[in-house]
């Protein structure tokens, strides 16, 4: 028999921190869930509460919960779900589709008039992003979306070899794509006044260095540019050096934020 399904969770704090310094909420990406960064335990300062975020549609088949549909419905469940953690100064870090999410997020919190993030990470995510496969990546057939997904890397070999496994997952992708696909064009959008910092892979196959080069460009308040070797998942052998930069960007923006 099967084990049970786990309860879906939106906020996930696996080393809570009460009255934080600052909270860091880390975004995954198309596919992904908050596991992603279950490895990243005791790479940030002590006093920091650090949140993993998990969109709805995970977990086996996606049936732990409903896929959020588009967009502004994932935005809206977020930001209901993340209201009680609010009150300290809070910062977001997104991978790849979690940097659009992240992005649009602090949009709408600042557009409501509150303060929003105090610095945004955007990582394997650039504005006006291009990607193979166009617009209707979710309507591929099954083999070009595996080719696609090889070609990028971070999903593991059996799942795109193994039909259980691939029945399993292939939805959850799916959605993911279409809700990167089907958004408003608004939504790349950079937010230019906010302080932020960029990371990538320089061998990217889904996001060009160059493309991360000219939005850093763009940005006055940029706390940093970040280019490490690897693909669209580079961070995943160099998390550690990953959260070391985060750490080092963020912190500066929370000493000015209590000043």
């Amino acid at each position: 028999m099967a084990p049970p399904a786990q309860p879906f969770t939106t906020v996930n704090r696996p080393w809570p921190v009460d009255d934080p310094a600052g909270r860091l909420f880390l975004f995954h990406h198309a596919g992904g869930s908050h596991l992603f960064f279950r490895d990243w335990n005791g790479l940030f300062p002590a006093d920091w509460d650090v949140v993993l975020m998990e969109a709805p549609g995970r977990g086996v088949g996606g049936g732990r919960s409903t896929h959020a549909g588009d967009l502004h419905a994932l935005v809206r469940h977020f930001r209901q779900q993340m209201e009680p953690y609010l009150q300290a100064p809070y910062a977001f870090f997104g991978h790849s589709m979690g940097g659009l999410v992240a992005t649009e997020l602090a949009r709408r919190l600042r557009a409501a008039g509150g303060t929003g993030p105090c610095w945004l990470g955007l990582s394997a995510w650039a504005a006006d992003e291009v990607l193979p496969g166009g617009p209707g990546r979710h309507l591929l057939g099954d083999e070009e979306l595996r080719s696609l997904l090889g070609a990028v890397g971070g999903t593991p070999a059996e799942i795109l070899e193994s039909p259980t496994l691939w029945r399993l997952f292939s939805p959850v992708i799916r959605n993911d794509f279409q809700l990167i696909d089907g958004c408003d064009p608004a939504c790349y959008a950079p937010l230019e006044d906010l302080p932020q910092s960029l990371f990538g892979g320089e061998e990217d196959a889904l996001l060009p260095r160059d493309a991360l080069v000219a939005l850093a460009d763009r940005l006055p308040r940029l706390t940093g540019l970040h280019l490490h070797p690897g693909d669209h998942f580079y961070l995943r052998p160099r998390r550690q050096e990953v959260a070391r930069q985060i750490t080092a960007d963020l912190t500066g923006v929370l000493r000015a934020v209590a000043a």
